[in-house]
């Protein structure tokens, strides 16, 4: 049997985004969740897909790009059992550790933008709500290049759909402030 390859940051920083993006599928399939979250980060600095939007995008631009004033309306997470969420008093959780702009959180923030927990991307979500306010994770991050952050949401009773494109365990639904 042969040894499993070694994944290094600078290693995967080499391999292209669609070799990135196969590698972090399969690696989500197997279960390898500190791979997947190598591969997350590295795909993180790469910046977004220049993709057209969809009919239904709240986007404003026609060319796929975002504009200085497009913020997150709706943050998406596969989050299975309520890895790393506590609650905080009556109808307010606080969600695990995600590596996200923070940047992007203040201006989901200050538009009133939501957050959606799903068992999985098919399903609705199984807790959403306003966000609040976040924080930087306790974790580790002199040895990470992203942070974590961990938010805290008023709960409400609206199941969600999942929004965003991609393959990972995160999603965004971009709004715009016209």
């Amino acid at each position: 049997m042969s040894k499993a390859p070694v994944w290094s940051i600078e290693r995967l920083t080499a391999m292209e985004t669609s070799q990135l993006k196969q590698l972090l599928a399969n690696a989500q399939a197997r279960g390898a969740d500190e791979l997947a979250a190598l591969c997350e980060q590295v795909l993180a600095t790469r910046g977004p897909v220049k993709k057209a939007p969809a009919s239904s995008s709240t986007s404003s631009s026609s060319s796929g790009r975002r504009a200085a004033r497009d913020f997150v309306s709706e943050f998406h997470f596969v989050c299975e059992n309520d890895r790393g969420v506590s609650t905080d008093g009556e109808g307010f959780f606080w969600t695990g550790s995600w590596v996200v702009p923070e940047d992007e959180i203040i201006k989901s923030m200050q538009a009133g933008g939501k957050l959606a927990l799903h068992s999985a991307r098919a399903e609705m979500s199984y807790r959403q709500g306003k966000i609040l306010d976040y924080r930087k994770s306790d974790g580790d991050t002199a040895k990470k290049r992203n942070i974590g952050f961990e938010f805290l949401v008023a709960a409400d009773d609206v199941p969600l759909a999942w929004s965003g494109d991609g393959t990972g365990e995160k999603g965004y639904r971009w709004g715009s402030s016209k």
